[in-house]
């Protein structure tokens, strides 16, 4: 959490613009000092720029402004797939089971905090960290319960994740991914506690929230016409995943795990007010606007976790 309090805050400060490194020339000579002696350079990459000098016909861009590869993207939908395949080798066949699901890492609350007849689920579970398995907060985001779960929600992951990770960075963008699958498993495990779980869905409602508000938010501040239409078409680009989402992504009881959903946006949306480019006409309002923005959505997501543990373990 301090990483990614401490990255993205850095970002956000400065425009995600690195800063150029800048060295003056003195010269104490009596002899006339030549022409670069008293100039500022600044140097991009291997590229060394004359900073008190306009060249027109000379443009540069800085590194830190060119898109960002989307490599965990790439990476972690091919994991995804992996997982399944392990999975289906796992099952001996294609059929996926509830016990299945939990011998992979799947959610299941017996395995994470003690319950009553807690002995009678440690073979079911195994011994490893029984009856606290906590990483089956962060599992179950890399497990599915087929092809067709699997790939409803690789393809927005894919579409979605591409866009913001080109644009934040692989670092910032994976932490984010984290959260947002571990606040959709912590949702889930506090709402329905006695189902199985698994599936990616609470981590990509987070990016499409985040998304959607990232997009909103960037109409308000860019002037050309051609540039709000497209981000507006990015945004009805996500409608069909929500109506997909109803009907296909379900646990293995039958019943759709809304509450992955709902803990996933809801830190899409914290992340997105901490990180999101506010537009003049909210941060105007107030002194410092942006910044206590910021502050709120930070306390906010600290809040919300350790409000969200303690409920789970001691109730």
């Amino acid at each position: 959490m301090a990483a990614f309090t401490k990255t993205a805050w850095a970002k956000i400060r400065d425009g995600f613009e690195s800063t150029n490194r800048s060295s003056t020339s003195n010269r104490t000579s009596n002899a006339p000092a030549p022409p670069y002696a008293s100039r500022t350079y600044t140097f991009n990459g291997d590229v060394i720029i004359d900073a008190n000098r306009h060249d027109p016909s000379v443009n540069v861009i800085s590194s830190s402004a060119e898109p960002h590869r989307p490599l965990f993207t790439v990476g972690i939908g091919l994991f995804d797939v992996i997982m399944l395949i392990i999975m289906y080798i796992v099952q001996r066949g294609t059929h996926l089971t509830s016990d299945t699901w939990i011998k992979m890492g799947g959610k299941y609350v017996p395995c994470m905090k003690r319950v009553a007849s807690s002995s009678g689920y440690k073979s079911q579970c195994y011994a490893f960290l029984f009856p606290y398995q906590i990483y089956r907060f962060f599992t179950p985001m890399f497990l599915h319960g087929g092809v067709t779960h699997l790939l409803n929600n690789l393809v927005y992951q894919a579409l979605v994740g591409s866009l913001l990770e080109r644009k934040y960075g692989t670092k910032t963008f994976a932490i984010c991914y984290i959260l947002f699958g571990f606040s959709g498993n912590v949702m889930s495990a506090l709402i329905a506690p006695k189902n199985v779980s698994v599936g990616a869905s609470g981590a990509v409602y987070g990016l499409l929230f985040f998304c959607i508000i990232d997009n909103t938010l960037r109409i308000f501040t860019i002037k050309n016409l051609q540039d709000k239409i497209i981000q507006f078409l990015i945004m009805l680009l996500v409608i069909p995943y929500f109506i997909m989402s109803v009907f296909l992504d379900v646990d293995f009881s039958g019943r759709i795990d809304h509450a992955a959903h709902g803990g996933g946006a809801l830190m899409g949306i914290l992340v997105a007010m901490f990180l999101c480019e506010m537009p003049e006409f909210i941060t105007s309002r107030v002194p410092n606007g942006e910044r206590r923005i910021q502050l709120i959505a930070l306390i906010a997501i600290v809040g919300y976790f350790c409000i969200s543990l303690l409920i789970f373990y001691l109730i």
